[in-house]
């Protein structure tokens, strides 16, 4: 009985731990130094570059900025729980983009702009804007990633997503790390399994005297 018990608790703190995995934000810049983009993609053009990389990990994308005559990679990995699985995501980075910019969900290029690109720090200026529209995603880990390239003159830069069309949210560690979070259900069960620990811990084997 106390095999089944314990089985039953790390089988609980297991689906608890699996939902808790945090997301990540990682802002990549170099300097151009061949002047090819969008050929046959942006991310191409980057890896066409020879310059060193500037790395960040960032807590939240939004007032970033970049270099001028500047390269940009942006890599967010985050996580769908089960309760969230099936959802349709919906993504926009702002970049300051003069030579056009391109977006990719786990692999998958979704979207690519050739033109310059500049938000002016409106979201109302849709055509300015990298986005995905209401792409299903199941549960477990994804990775968005952007590219773009910027000549001079470098504004702040900012990135959101919703959830099934509803409110948007910045691009944070917090509100991404929200669609890590479990079902409504799997949170008693991690009490359940902290009490069947205690209960594993105290229980006096069979035939023994309590210690009252």
């Amino acid at each position: 009985m106390k095999l089944i018990a314990a089985a039953a608790v790390l089988a609980s703190l297991t689906v608890a731990a699996e939902s808790a995995q945090a997301s990540s934000i990682t802002y990549d810049v170099r300097s151009i130094d061949h002047g090819v983009f969008a050929q046959p993609t942006y991310a191409d053009g980057w890896a066409g570059q020879t310059t060193a990389i500037t790395s960040q990990s960032l807590g939240d994308f939004n007032g970033s900025t970049g270099r001028n005559n500047g390269y940009d990679r942006l890599t967010v990995d985050f996580t769908v729980s089960a309760a969230h699985a099936g959802s349709a995501l919906f993504f926009q980075i702002a970049p300051d983009a003069g030579y056009g910019g391109e977006l990719y969900l786990d692999g998958a290029l979704l979207d690519q702009q050739t033109a310059d690109l500049w938000w002016a720090y409106d979201w109302g200026n849709a055509g300015e804007v990298l986005e995905i529209n209401g792409i299903p995603v199941a549960k477990g880990k994804h990775t968005l990633q952007a590219f773009w390239a910027e000549g001079c003159c470098n504004g702040w830069q900012g990135g959101r997503f919703s959830l099934d069309g509803q409110n948007w949210q910045g691009f944070s560690l917090a509100n991404l790390d929200a669609l890590a979070v479990p079902e409504p259900a799997t949170i008693p069960m991690l009490g359940i399994a902290l009490a069947g620990l205690l209960v594993l811990r105290r229980k006096p084997a069979s035939g023994q005297a309590s210690d009252a």
